[in-house]
């Protein structure tokens, strides 16, 4: 039986080791001082660069909070001298996109790099019957070819040829290099390109069917965050949840580039109905354009057919809804993003954990 003395000791060592915990659990700013990963979901019609852009608004708004001081402090070059924090993104998205970007900032952006190489979860919304010079619903329209003998289970065929490693040819309009120029600087100034598109190897870790016309299948909840044709006026807008208007998004006075047309002679696609509409969820290896798979399943169909929306819902453990994703109109919210921070770079310190136990 333990004497009062020894049970005073146990309790005492109980209280501190509790306190210890207790400790750990609240954020430390400190240990972040806005330096790490996090996500940010990005609205359509808006672009990554312009993500980046916003953010560096928000710490030149800032610059006197404690967090933003100590990032500079820590940084220390020039950039930083002149009160800009150093921030990247791992990985573009289309202005058309939607969805996941992960963002560094301070020390963060040394990571990037690996985040650029990960593989990524998309959910796509396909068009067949129609194909467009973009590949998306953005371009000119180019063909359109019959879709009566396409049904759910040929597409859901389709889509297991197109698993494991395939051979993609990117888009024309890509932001790809030929020569020391853009592809899609080519297309617009309507210039020949100098040779043909190399063909390059992508994984295709999953690709499953979500959603088909007639499909009494519960819609997947994901399919909510899908609207960039209902916010745009494009055709064959869905009855699916719209996401958060662009217009919006920035409400402390930011302005947000346009995007337009990447098609400097557009030619509307028809607005009518026509067409098979569906959605897929895409697991793909760094480098997949989700555009031309579209395209390529369409033509294993027998028809053509284009991309009218997509989701990026992960990347690198980043994922939609969260502790390390934000909306943009949070990413105001220096707190926010440092605790957003915080969770990403648990999720680093997991992924690395993981990468250092060598396989059996």
């Amino acid at each position: 039986m333990l004497d009062s003395g020894s049970l005073i000791h146990m309790a005492a060592l109980k209280a501190t080791q509790c306190a210890a915990h207790a400790t750990s659990l609240v954020p430390s700013h400190t240990h972040s001082a806005l330096s790490g990963l996090f996500a940010v979901n990005k609205p359509a019609n808006v672009t990554s660069t312009t993500i980046l852009d916003y953010l560096q608004r928000v710490c030149k708004r800032n610059k006197e909070h404690p967090l933003v001081k100590r990032v500079l402090e820590l940084d220390g070059s020039k950039r930083a001298r002149r009160g800009l924090v150093k921030i990247g993104h791992g990985g573009t998205l289309d202005p058309l996109a939607r969805g996941i970007v992960v963002v560094g900032m301070g020390s963060g952006c040394k990571k990037l790099h690996n985040m650029s190489a990960s593989s990524k979860v998309y959910i796509a919304e396909a068009r067949l019957g129609f194909s467009s010079t973009t590949l998306d619903c953005t371009g000119s329209l180019v063909d359109q070819a019959p879709t009566d003998h396409i049904t759910k289970d040929s597409v859901i065929q389709a889509l297991k040829a197109f698993k494991g490693e395939i051979n993609q040819t990117p888009p024309l309009y890509s932001a790809l290099s030929m020569d020391g120029k853009r592809l899609y600087d080519y297309a617009r100034e309507g210039i020949p390109l100098p040779r043909e598109i190399p063909t390059r190897k992508v994984q295709i870790y999953s690709l499953d069917l979500l959603s088909y016309p007639d499909d009494n299948t519960a819609p997947d909840p994901s399919l909510k965050h899908l609207g960039f044709r209902a916010e745009n006026g494009l055709p064959g807008a869905s009855s699916t949840e719209s996401a958060q208007s662009t217009a919006t998004v920035f409400d402390d006075g930011f302005k947000s580039k346009p995007t337009s047309s990447t098609d400097p002679n557009h030619i509307a696609i028809p607005s009518s109905p026509q067409g098979i509409y569906f959605h897929i969820r895409v697991h793909c290896s760094s480098g997949t354009y989700i555009r031309t798979l579209i395209a390529d399943i369409a033509s294993h169909l027998g028809t053509v057919g284009h991309m009218t929306d997509l989701l990026r819902v992960e990347q690198s453990g980043f994922k939609l809804g969260g502790e390390s994703t934000l909306e943009v109109g949070d990413c105001k919210d220096i707190e926010q993003v440092d605790r957003a921070i915080q969770a990403g770079n648990r999720i680093w310190e997991i992924r690395e954990q993981k990468e250092a136990i060598p396989a059996a």
